[in-house]
């Protein structure tokens, strides 16, 4: 009888994982805007040895005056840029990954924020994030995860609308600010430790 139970219970298991559908690039997003920002964050890390990254200073990416900035970069930009690792969270469900991540699985994205300084606030980083895709194709990720390390980090340029009472530079009551600007190098494509 008990075989016959367990027999049942794997069926089961593997009926739910085969009709999982997985998420798609759009991840659970109905609005076609917000399906357009999450394509690009799910966009591919793997990058051609042909491609070539523009160079962004850090302090025009986070400059130290409040201004409108969402027509200063363009979405999909292939970038570096180098600052301090100022702190790091994995991140848990979001429309980008079907609101399926679990922080404590560490199988969503990684929020980093990337500042001029090494003990610079919040306020006055840039986000730049990893995705499950960089995980995947880097195992050893969290080796890369020091903070106050001087970094360079590479990747594509996004403007992320959905952060922009979050953001310093967007803010209108500015109370729960978290970060400057709503441009974001999502997703980082590669890290190397300076």
């Amino acid at each position: 009888m008990k075989k016959i139970q367990l027999a049942i219970l794997f069926c089961c298991i593997g009926y739910c994982l085969w009709a999982q559908e997985p998420c798609p690039n759009y991840g659970s997003a109905t609005k076609p805007k917000e399906q357009k920002l999450n394509i690009a964050k799910n966009r591919s890390v793997t990058v051609s040895s042909s491609k070539k990254a523009d160079y962004i200073p850090l302090n025009e990416l986070i400059t130290t005056r409040k201004k409108e900035d969402s027509a200063l970069y363009t979405n999909g930009m292939y970038v570096y840029t180098e600052g301090f690792l100022i702190s790091f969270e994995e991140e848990g469900p979001e429309s980008c990954n079907c609101n399926m991540a679990n922080k404590k699985a560490k199988d969503g994205d990684v929020h980093m924020y990337l500042g001029l300084v090494n003990n610079a606030p919040k306020k006055n980083c840039i986000v730049v994030e990893l995705t499950p895709s960089y995980k995947k194709k880097h195992p050893d990720y969290a080796t890369q995860l020091i903070k106050g390390q001087k970094v360079r980090i590479f990747g594509y340029m996004v403007y992320d609308y959905l952060h922009r009472g979050q953001s310093f530079n967007t803010c209108k009551s500015c109370n729960g600010v978290w970060r400057k600007t709503c441009w974001e190098i999502h997703p980082v494509t590669a890290i190397e430790q300076l």
